[in-house]
This record gives structure tokens, C-alpha cells and sequence, in this order.
């Protein structure tokens, strides 16, 4: 059986910032087949940025292990490091400036990447006029980023993030700057890329929305991996006219123990949690309702002091 691409096994991914230390990532295994497109969706600061980082060879893991491609990631030199990096993924990020550079043409900003892999010359202009013209660019090459919409220029940062055909491409938020219409452009362009320069995608997003163009879509939430809701159908989460919602079986199941259901509004939506604080919150009720016992009477050396003087001055008396 083939190994999956990316094998992730109990990551942690710990921070520490002066004298505190915040656990980004706790222990999650994470794996991902060749060719699949996988959406991680989640709040900010869940940890899927980190998550992200660590496959892409930005950061490492406090503790697990972590393969791609068949590479030990955690096993190599810096050097071999960078040119994972530079040859093997590819990353698009929201903010378009970390992939381009304005002063550069659209054609000169893919041409760099190749540039710094190695490439020789005559092989780097064609390739990035073929990148430029699938992403919908090709009467655009001379053209700067700065002439051009949001749309555009995130365009052109996916042609930059395959100018050095690299098999695993990172996407993180990739749409979060654009308006709706720009994005579900975006999203059908990376479903092309993907069949057409045999890609496998990962993409991180808070955006449900975006999130239905992968395969399969997993949440991420307070470092944990959660449910994987690829087979949430619409006809489960259906809305009565009495405001009542029917559950998955397994969300039931999860919920089925709690002694009592948090409800939560999230940026993201509404979450449903079992409230680990009620059977606390019942104790504490029970402790006021009941009769307490009074405490036993702590007899220190002050108090028999005390009591032996009030008798002598009782027989004094």
C-alpha cells in the first residue's frame, strides 16, 4: 500500500515567550494522500498557520515526527532544508506580498524562483509565460503587480508558487483579501492547477464557504484536530420551521453523556461543546441547598492557654 504523502505523528509545537510557554499545536497526527485537496478550517490563533509552517519546512516541531514526499523533514541539514523549500513546495499566502515583488513584471517575478533553484536561463521565460497563461495572465506579462486588481496579483503568486513545478503547494488564506467573486475565481483556478500540474494541496481558511472546493475538510481548534466534516450533508444540518437542528449520529453520540450542552457564537459559527463546568456548577448548588456540618474545633496552643487561665480565674473567684 503506498505510504501517504504527508505523515504527521503527534506534533507539538510549543512557544515560549518570556516566561510563559503557549502550545500551538498538541500532539496531532495528520496525514494526507498524494494528490488530495485537504482544507483545515478553524478560528485564528487555532494553530492552523503553524500547522502549515511545519509542513512547509518554515518551522520545526517541538516533538513528533514529520515526513513529505518520503523525506524525514525533522532529519535534514539546513541547506537540504532550503531546498525543500525552494524546489518541493510551493506556498500562496494572503498577504500577496510575501510572493511578489511590485517593482518586478509579472513575468521577471516567476522567473526568480527559478533563478534561485538553478534553472538555467533559456528554460526560465517559457515556463513562466506557461504558468502566467494558465492562471489567465498571459497578456499580462510585463505588466507590474501594482497595475493590477487583488485578483490579479494573487494570480500571479500562484504562478510563483509552481514556477519550480514542486508536487505539494501551501495555501494559507488564500482568498481572505478578496472579494467573493475574486475568490471563487481563485478557488476554481487552484482546482485546475491542481488536476492539470498534478498537485497535492493543502489549504488553511476560517472560511466555510472556500472550504467546499477540497476533498476533504478537517477543523483545527485550540491546537487539536477535530471532526472531519467532509460528509456533513446539508439534508443532517437542515433548519425546522420550530428552529430545531438535526445532528450528525456521531455529534449526538459525542454529546449524548454531557450533563449539560455549551452553546457558543463563533466568527466561524455557532459551536455545540459538552459543558465539562455544569457538574461543577450542580456541586456547588448541592453545597448550599445541603446542611454543612460545622468544621472540628482546632485546639492551638494559644486557645488551651486561654481557656486554662479563664478556669484559674474561675477558682479564684
Amino acid at each position: 500500500m503506498e505510504e501517504p504523502y504527508v505523515i504527521g505523528k503527534q506534533l507539538v509545537k510549543a512557544y515560549k515567550i518570556n516566561t510563559h510557554e503557549i502550545v500551538a499545536l498538541k500532539g496531532i497526527d495528520y496525514e494526507m494522500n498524494a494528490g488530495e485537496f485537504v482544507a483545515i478550517i478553524g478560528p485564528s490563533g487555532a494553530g492552523k498557520s503553524t500547522l502549515l509552517n511545519l509542513i512547509g519546512g518554515l518551522d520545526t516541531p517541538t516533538a513528533g515526527r514529520l515526513r513529505i514526499g518520503g523525506l524525514d523533514l525533522l532529519s535534514l541539514k539546513p541547506a537540504q532544508l532550503a531546498e525543500y523549500r525552494l524546489k518541493r513546495v510551493g506556498f500562496v499566502w494572503q498577504q500577496v506580498e510575501r510572493n511578489l515583488l511590485f517593482h518586478r513584471s509579472a513575468l521577471r517575478n516567476v522567473t526568480l524562483p527559478m533563478m534561485l533553484a538553478g534553472v538555467p536561463p533559456w528554460k526560465r521565460a517559457p515556463r513562466a509565460r506557461e504558468l502566467l497563461e494558465a492562471v489567465g495572465l498571459g497578456d499580462k506579462l510585463n505588466k507590474a503587480p501594482l497595475s493590477m486588481s487583488g485578483g490579479e496579483q494573487q494570480r500571479i503568486a500562484i504562478a510563483v508558487a509552481l514556477a519550480n513545478n514542486p508536487p505539494l503547494l501551501l495555501a494559507d488564506e488564500p482568498t481572505g483579501a478578496l472579494d467573493r467573486e475574486s475568490a471563487r475565481q481563485v478557488m476554481q483556478l487552484l482546482q485546475e492547477l491542481r488536476q492539470r500540474y498534478n498537485l497535492t494541496v493543502l489549504m488553511v481558511t476560517h472560511d466555510l464557504d472556500i472550504s467546499e472546493y477540497a476533498d476533504r475538510v478537517l477543523t483545527l481548534r485550540d491546537g487539536a484536530l477535530a471532526q472531519d466534516m467532509t460528509h456533513t450533508s446539508e439534508e443532517d444540518l437542515a433548519l425546522d420551521d420550530a428552529g430545531r437542528i438535526k445532528l450528525p449520529t456521531e455529534v449526538r453520540d459525542h454529546l449524548s453523556t454531557a450533563p449539560r450542552i455549551a452553546v457558543e457564537i463563533r466568527p466561524e459559527g455557532v459551536l455545540l461543546r459538552p459543558d465539562n463546568d455544569a457538574v461543577d456548577d450542580a456541586s456547588a448548588a448541592l453545597q448550599e441547598i445541603l446542611p454543612q456540618d460545622a468544621p472540628p474545633e482546632r485546639h492551638t496552643l494559644l486557645s488551651r492557654l486561654f481557656r486554662r487561665k479563664k478556669i484559674e480565674t474561675r477558682k479564684v473567684s
